[in-house]
């Protein structure tokens, strides 16, 4: 079967993309964007989880689909899930950004006798899963699981194309609402956020002019280090792998054709430490973010110099949580109210 490319898709996978951004800058709609992945997908249920590290918090938890009790319950049974995977090296060689079909891996384990799947998914008729994971670093672990119905039939190869697709576009959006320090809520504006800050930020046009910069990322142009201006554009001093953010800039305009173009673009400063710059679509979502007209993109500095969890303690940061940190999660869980 040929592969699918994004100007394969339809129009409603485009939009799809663009309810997941609008979800980076408004998080009171990460419900409707995965709500919507579901959907599409038809799947029985869909949960996305973003952890905030070192504090074992949810910064997004959403369930879509998960009837009460099951909604309410299914942090009692974290110590049970990775057994399905076969433990936490099994988890840990899962690859990232890559949409993975339980019952496939290598390390799949029956599921009779494991307490997740016979109070939980056994009686909403849960049969398989597949699981996307966004990475793990010192600051964030992240994953989508959507759950399989065993009257739905087989996950087609082109479904798998179109969730590889999809899959950095939600990457992004999860790196960029941890840029944010997810302080973007129902009662702060994008913007507000934007400009407040730590990490360097700047609003561009299509030919990488500076519209905006917050005051993280004035600095960095006074200074000239890790970026600065030249005639009002946009420069990386020391990219290191020149012409990737004008690549990713340029595309941003065409959000389905970003696909990873933009996510840790690599450079460095003076003192040779690392950056990462993550570039995110702003053309079609200018309006409700209280951006300034003629920004295509927003460009985020961050600390590339972190210290990367293996998938092993990854997965014993998503699924070994204490019970004080899982009851921080569990108001964060569901459709936001």
């Amino acid at each position: 079967m040929a592969r699918i490319t994004p100007n394969m898709l339809d129009a409603a996978f485009n939009d799809l993309i663009g309810r997941i951004y609008d979800a980076a800058i408004e998080p009171a709609i990460w419900h409707e964007a995965i709500e919507s992945v579901r959907q599409r997908f038809e799947f029985e249920i869909a949960m996305l989880g973003v952890i905030k590290l070192p504090e074992g918090t949810a910064a997004v938890q959403v369930a879509c689909n998960v009837k009460p009790p099951f909604a309410e319950t299914i942090f009692e049974y974290t110590p049970d899930i990775p057994e399905l995977w076969g433990g936490p090296a099994g988890m840990a060689r899962l690859p990232f950004e890559e949409p993975i079909l339980h019952s496939r891996v290598p390390s799949y384990r029956k599921h009779p006798g494991n307490r997740f799947y016979e109070e939980w998914c056994r009686p909403q008729s849960l049969v398989d899963e597949v699981v996307i994971w966004f990475g793990a670093d010192r600051g964030m672990v992240a994953n989508l699981g959507l759950g399989i119905h065993r009257e739905r039939g087989v996950v087609a190869e082109e479904e798998f194309d179109q969730l590889r697709l999809l899959a950095p576009h939600l990457c992004r959006a999860v790196k960029i609402s941890r840029v944010l320090d997810f302080a973007v809520d129902t009662t702060s504006t994008f913007r507000a956020a934007f400009d407040a800050i730590g990490s360097g930020a700047l609003l561009v046009d299509r030919d990488l002019k500076i519209v905006h910069a917050n005051r993280a990322a004035e600095e960095m142009l006074r200074l000239g280090d890790p970026i600065r201006s030249t005639v009002g554009q946009l420069e990386l001093v020391r990219e290191v792998l020149p012409g990737q953010l004008a690549s990713a800039v340029a595309a941003a305009s065409n959000e389905s054709d970003l696909g990873r173009r933009g996510i840790g673009i690599p450079a460095r400063r003076r003192d040779d430490t690392s950056v990462a710059m993550h570039v995110m679509p702003l053309e079609r979502r200018s309006n409700r973010a209280g951006i300034e007209l003629g920004a295509v993109a927003a460009v985020f500095v961050a600390d590339a110099a972190q210290q990367s969890y293996t998938g092993a303690n990854a997965v014993t940061l998503l699924y070994g949580l204490t019970p004080a940190e899982i009851g921080g999660r569990k108001a964060r869980i569901g459709k936001p109210t």
